[in-house]
């Protein structure tokens, strides 16, 4: 089995693997807690005011408010990952050169013209996929990213069986 592969990133795949991020994120427990609160607390406030003040048109202003919280995640995926991807995509110059990742049991490895990093899975907290990318979480926002676009099958299910035996799944 060929344990590594050369590529280089494109925007296409530096959107997939932030939108997974976001994804993955807005959906954890804690962030979801907070927006589950915050959509609570703006009913219950609404359901108040209208309750207090039965002439006055809340409902209009409730059906807003219900608009604007399915907006803004829909958004940030949709729209947000998008934009601010493709302009770091831009930005960061690191991401356009090739880049050849190997993996092993001791550890993922990726060399670049800008550097060789050996992380073993010991170092990772948590890992996830979807259909186009692979991330490996170092921490709560740095990751690195496989896209599987430059895998066989076959390299794709090698990396999952031994990312799954050595680090937790998202």
């Amino acid at each position: 089995m060929n344990r590594s592969v050369t590529f280089t990133l494109t925007a296409d795949d530096y959107v997939a693997a932030n939108k997974l991020f976001i994804l993955k994120y807005s959906t954890s427990r804690w962030p979801l807690v907070c927006w589950l609160t915050f959509v609570a607390l703006l009913l219950a406030s609404l359901f108040t005011l209208a309750l207090r003040f039965p002439d006055a048109p809340f409902m209009s202003l409730f059906y807003i408010c219900v608009v604007v919280v399915i907006a803004i995640p829909l958004y940030q995926y949709f729209f947000g990952a998008v934009v601010f991807a493709r302009k770091a995509y831009a930005d960061q110059k690191t991401l356009h050169h090739p880049t050849t990742v190997t993996w092993s049991e001791e550890g993922f490895r990726s060399k670049a013209q800008q550097g060789d990093w050996n992380v073993p899975w010991k170092d990772y907290l948590k890992w996830t996929e979807d259909s186009k990318v692979i991330l490996l979480y170092q921490g709560a926002r740095v990751f690195n990213m496989l896209p599987k676009r430059v895998l066989t099958p076959a390299q794709i299910d090698d990396f999952r069986q031994l990312v799954a035996a050595n680090i937790k799944s998202a």
